[in-house]
């Protein structure tokens, strides 16, 4: 066998399309990290799993772009560093959707038995973590460059981390399997909580939901087709691409809201008004809202709710837009519909008409409670009646 460096030197570089669109997704996947960080709020948790998320997968794809082009030559030391980070992916997305869906965070414990697989894995992968070069140059050169020859190494290695490096495939399936379920069981369960995104909202909190959940799906379902065609990592790049695809999408769902592509947008109509109160938390508007029927009252304006709470009803209407993606009426509709939801499905009010009960739940029109209705759910109530057996408008 020959020398490592020699062999290390015969690795040929490639640079082509495929290799251009996995760096530009590191870009812009460590650029939406960087955003998220430094401008979302810290009690918005869910962005900023996502933004863990993304330099998870800018490190993942970084690390494909070094082993697809060659320049893993230059890093033999770091070759399948980001394993580990693979088995984070899942975690992330759930502990993302879970808090858009529920707006309740975990336990600092409970996030750390989420994470723990991952550190396991880690932990495993010691022994090739500090192998010398000639292994790692045989692990990356088994995988994309089966023409070089092996290095030698020295006698006796042992190779006792491969108990478990072979099956990770299998385990970061695994891991996407039972994420995906408890996610989908998770919406499933609270799909009614919410409806259609606010008007005037391009990407909303649920739509953006909506789209995570359907990315979660999507890379589940190519990580299985590329597993079962390639073998090694030959078809890596394939998730790579959809990686980018990922971080692509999201750059444009930001830059979609962003006040940039508005015609005021040097105009901030909050920047006049004083900050909001740092104690201030959507689950105690909503709490409040709920428990004294505040919802149904016949003047419930803004400047009560904020009255309420000795603030600023300005701080109010930001922490609701920025909390939900709508506004204040938003707000408010999503407690009357789900209010009339109950009746609509309850006998015990079978003797009214649903006009009746829009008007009960604070709606003053016909038109404004079909439209709220519809903007929540995605129908209307008498079609909503209509499929449910035995009840009528």
């Amino acid at each position: 066998m020959q020398q490592p460096e020699d062999l290390i030197a015969q690795i040929p570089l490639r640079h082509d399309p495929v290799s251009y669109l996995m760096m530009i997704g590191v870009f812009l996947g460590i650029t939406l990290t960087l955003i998220i960080w430094l401008r979302a709020p810290l009690q918005n948790r869910a962005l900023h799993y996502y933004a863990w998320l993304m330099l998870c997968l800018s490190l993942i794809v970084f690390d494909g772009f070094l082993c697809y082009t060659g320049w893993m030559k230059y890093t033999l030391a770091w070759n399948d560093s980001t394993e580990p980070l693979g088995l984070l992916i899942a975690p992330l997305l759930y502990l993302c959707i879970r808090f858009l869906i529920l707006r309740r965070p975990l336990p600092a414990r409970v996030i750390a038995l989420h994470l723990l697989p991952a550190l396991l894995y880690a932990a495993t992968q010691l022994e090739y973590y500090l192998a010398p070069t000639a292994i790692k140059f045989n692990a990356y050169k088994d995988a994309y460059h089966d023409q070089i020859p092996f290095a030698s190494v020295p006698e006796g290695t042992q190779y006792g981390y491969h108990a478990v490096k072979n099956y990770f495939r299998w385990l970061l399936l695994m891991s996407f399997a039972l994420y995906a379920v408890l996610s989908l069981r998770l919406w499933w369960r609270h799909r009614r909580s919410f409806g259609q995104a606010a008007g005037g909202v391009k990407v909303g909190r649920y739509r953006f939901l909506h789209w995570v959940i359907g990315a979660f799906l999507g890379i589940f379902g190519l990580l299985f087709l590329v597993y079962l065609t390639y073998e090694d990592d030959s078809g890596d790049h394939f998730l790579y691409l959809f990686m980018f695809l990922t971080a692509l999408t999201t750059t444009l769902a930001f830059l979609s809201e962003s006040r940039f592509f508005q015609k005021a947008w040097l105009i901030d109509k909050y920047e006049t008004s004083s900050p909001a109160t740092a104690d201030l938390k959507l689950e105690a508007l909503e709490r409040y809202v709920e428990q004294e029927s505040f919802y149904l009252r016949p003047d419930p304006s803004i400047k009560a709710l904020a009255d309420a709470f000795d603030t600023h009803h300005n701080a109010i209407s930001r922490l609701i837009n920025q909390q939900t993606g709508g506004n204040y009426n938003d707000f408010l509709n999503a407690f009357r519909i789900r209010l009339a939801i109950q009746r609509l499905e309850s006998g015990q009010y079978g003797h009214l008409t649903v006009e009746a009960i829009g008007r009960e739940v604070g709606f003053r029109s016909k038109s404004a409670f079909y439209q709220a209705f519809r903007k929540q759910t995605g129908t209307s109530p008498s079609q909503f009646l209509r499929r449910r057996p035995g009840k009528s408008g």
